[in-house]
């Protein structure tokens, strides 16, 4: 019996305690467990061969770790003459005993090593909770259990989603590897699948994944995807990244390159000609320098490829000519040029993912990365990122990736989780 001393105007203890909770709960989860052990003995008195009934052999003590406390438990086991030579007695809690844990503690550590440290998610647990005694060691293996069931389960297809188009956002975030390694990077792929009013983001890392191509194929199964459903990737211009995506599809994908990197290349050639306009004893402004970004972002933006083409060829002759003058204006000039030529290089390697921009931005068609960029950082940068001052392998990199995106998505909350761990 639990007393309660109450102060005489101290309200401070008013109320039920966090230690006189967790007691209470602990009191309570090893009652309705034995209950359920009985149960289940009692339910499995027939042999599963024979059908006769099976008396009890002996006793075995296993030890079950809950939400709310580790509880040691005598566990009958049961024998038949039937069964001798074939494996001895029987346990009707095999199954129930099988990881010495309950599914929903293990979703739990995992959720929480998703979302914080393991060692974060181990004082979380102690805290709030009548669990035993959690170490950081037991939060990951735990969690790398889980992520390898995530990464194998066959989701339920969705019928209503058939018709509708899909979108995969895709990139790559760079973590730190562990010495051992001798890498400084280790590289995860995260990123988003969408159609109209569903979405679900996935994380894994290619030296670890066991089949990166199946684990996103099951990714596009999930949301009921089809051969006859179109898919859209967009990303950076890394050929590998839409070439997963392919390869999972095995049909035609069509890729668009982002919108922003093509910007930015362009943001750069502006300022390197600007800078160039600004040096001293320049010799004169050419035609092809009066606006060249405006001129540039305009054609790309309205899928005129081959007259930004044309237009950027001008201005890389134009700064070649200037490279050969006096020393103050050709350094300027090489630098502008070294930039026109780079982002020459970028259009041509992916001649193939240009598209009509504002076309697609008016009719509220994606035409960036953004969603991909935003899973960078809610799955890379927040838990692997370099502020946390960590060093991971690659199967600790790609586990925690799998778990962390489940978890955003909410498929790896304890109440009403889907998946068995």
């Amino acid at each position: 019996m639990i007393s309660f001393n109450l102060p005489g105007r101290y309200h401070g203890d008013l109320g039920l305690k966090l230690e006189h909770s967790k007691t209470l709960l602990a009191q309570l989860q090893l009652a309705i467990i034995q209950h359920q052990i009985e149960e289940i003995s009692d339910a499995s008195l027939s042999c599963p061969c024979c059908g006769r009934t099976m008396p009890i052999h002996d006793y075995r003590t296993r030890v079950i770790d809950t939400l709310f406390g580790r509880f040691p438990l005598r566990v009958p086991r049961r024998t038949c003459s039937c069964r001798r030579g074939k494996g001895g007695s029987l346990s009707p809690l095999a199954q129930v005993f099988r990881d010495r844990v309950t599914p929903e503690l293990k979703l739990l550590q995992a959720e929480l090593g998703a979302r914080h440290s393991f060692r974060e998610a181990a004082r979380i647990l102690e805290t709030f909770l009548p669990c035993a005694r959690q170490h950081n060691t037991t939060v990951r293996n735990r969690l790398s259990k889980v992520a390898k069931v995530i990464a194998d389960e066959t989701p339920p297809v969705c019928e209503s989603q058939k018709s509708h188009p899909l979108t995969v956002f895709i990139d790559g975030a760079h973590v730190r590897c562990r010495p051992e390694y001798q890498k400084r990077h280790l590289d995860v792929v995260v990123g988003k699948i969408e159609t109209h009013d569903m979405c679900r983001r996935f994380g894994l890392s290619l030296q670890a994944a066991a089949s990166p191509v199946s684990q996103l194929r099951r990714d596009l199964d999930a949301l009921g995807w089809d051969e006859r459903r179109p898919i859209t990737v967009i990303s950076d211009g890394d050929a590998a990244l839409p070439n997963l995506i392919r390869n999972s599809a095995c049909g035609k994908v069509r890729h668009i390159l982002d919108w922003w990197h093509i910007s930015m290349r362009v943001k750069h050639v502006e300022n390197a000609i600007h800078g160039l306009l600004q040096t001293k004893n320049f010799p004169g402004e050419p035609v092809t320098f009066s606006r060249p970004a405006e001129s540039l972002r305009w054609n790309l933006w309205h899928g005129k490829v081959q007259t930004a083409g044309t237009h950027l060829q001008w201005l890389m002759d134009d700064c070649a000519q200037l490279s050969k003058r006096e020393p103050t204006v050709r350094d300027q000039a090489q630098r502008a040029l070294s930039r026109c030529q780079f982002l020459h290089s970028y259009l041509a390697n992916n001649m193939g993912s240009l598209t009509n921009y504002g076309w697609r931005y008016r009719r509220g068609l994606p035409i960036s990365t953004s969603r991909a960029e935003g899973c960078v950082d809610d799955i890379g940068n927040a838990r692997m990122g370099k502020r946390r001052r960590m060093r991971w392998s690659p199967e600790g990199a790609h586990n925690v990736a799998v778990a962390r995106a489940a978890a955003l998505d909410g498929r790896l909350s304890v109440s009403g989780a889907t998946i068995v761990a």
